[in-house]
């Protein structure tokens, strides 16, 4: 499954506010609010999630030199889309990235205990749960040593 990822610019801003989980996938913030987030505060990095020229979804991650990690704080991939391998295809350029960094040893994220289908692409993609509970939200740990 080849995907890509793109800045987000004026140019695609509205398709990228525009991607939805389905209706049951309350777990994620609105792209529009990501998007908010990440200009008023630094390091966080946005990037459209693409197959082709389609845009399939979205993630929002920040590299902390401190915990030597590439935090993955949003994660989606829209509805019409979702299924297709895509989710894991992304995570795999998350990982090209996060190996890229000098010093970055691992990856983690955290989701709610009710997304099921997320914790199942997570695990099966190596992530590991911590046992950890921040904000209400599991942690998961991928090591990339």
């Amino acid at each position: 499954m080849a995907v890509h990822f793109k800045d987000i610019n004026g140019g695609n801003l509205d398709q990228c506010v525009d991607l939805k989980v389905r209706e049951d996938q309350p777990f994620v913030a609105p792209n529009v609010y990501s998007i908010a987030q990440a200009g008023v505060e630094p390091g966080w990095v946005t990037k459209a999630i693409h197959s082709d020229e389609t845009m399939v979804g979205f993630a929002m991650y920040t590299i902390d030199e401190k915990l030597s990690e590439l935090y993955l704080c949003r994660f989606m991939i829209d509805k019409s889309h979702q299924g297709k391998g895509y989710g894991l295809a992304a995570l795999e350029l998350l990982k090209e990235i996060a190996l890229a960094e000098p010093g970055v040893t691992r990856m983690r994220l955290s989701t709610s205990p009710d997304n099921l289908n997320g914790i199942r692409i997570y695990e099966r993609f190596g992530f590991v749960d911590t046992g950890e509970i921040e904000d209400g939200e599991e942690v998961f740990v991928l090591e990339l040593s």
